[in-house]
């Protein structure tokens, strides 16, 4: 399983006093893909310091508001690579990943049938993980916007293993009443992407925030497969 889902850059409505930490919450609606029908709720806190990252805490509920995936991401150590741990609360299967110096540690398993794996991975530059892919989009913003195809490395715990993806514009487009840009993301190896779905992302092109997200999702269903799923942000 492919664990595929992408923070948003920090949203509004954060408060700010002194040197206390900005505190941001965001619910956003999963929908399937095919069939339109809501398939879970994401509810984001987001812990920031004033001036960089912190902790994302993240609620999945499914269609009757039960907590059924809690996943935590922390970028204390990195911005494109923190560290972070998802775990379904009905299998209790758990995967995630952490800097060890200059290595990641991915993992996975739990579940009845999935016994714990580790590993430590050498991730050639650039490498991301998790939500970190939004801020290399962010860091990488007017390279994307001239055209030009990036590639990066991108962790993928549930395979104990890294694959090398591409990123680049479709095109621009209007969303909300305001100037958007559609970006896709998709492995680098053609005989993969065969196997592979791309994902679609869609920014709003004056704040580079992220507006909408079509792909897979790292909440699986009850048969253990990922969601293809349509998310629309609002902030």
């Amino acid at each position: 399983m492919w664990s595929i889902l992408l923070g948003a850059t920090i949203a509004s409505g954060s408060t700010v006093t002194g040197n206390d930490p900005i505190v941001t919450s965001l619910t956003t609606s999963a929908y399937d893909l095919a069939t339109r029908k809501l398939v879970y709720v994401e509810e984001r806190k987001q812990l920031d310091a004033p001036d960089r990252l912190g902790t994302w805490h993240f609620t999945y509920r499914d269609v009757e508001g039960k907590t059924i995936v809690r996943r935590q991401v922390e970028f204390e150590k990195s911005t494109l690579t923190p560290s972070f741990r998802i775990e379904d609360l009905r299998s209790g299967y758990a995967e995630g990943a952490e800097l060890v110096g200059d290595r990641i540690k991915v993992f996975n398993g739990g579940a009845a049938d999935k016994p714990y794996r580790e590993k430590l991975l050498k991730v050639p530059e650039p490498a991301v993980v998790d939500a970190g892919f939004n801020f290399f989009v962010e860091r990488n913003w007017n390279a994307l916007m001239k055209g030009e195809v990036l590639t990066f490395n991108f962790v993928a715990p549930s395979q104990l293993d890294y694959f090398k993806f591409r990123v680049y514009k479709v095109r621009e487009t209007r969303q909300r009443q305001q100037p958007a840009v559609v970006l896709k993301m998709d492995i680098d190896q053609a005989f993969l992407r065969l196997f592979v779905d791309p994902i679609q992302l869609t920014y709003d092109t004056a704040t580079k925030r992220l507006l909408t997200y079509q792909g897979i999702s790292n909440v699986w269903d009850t048969q253990g497969k990922t969601h293809k799923v349509r998310m629309e942000f609002e902030y």
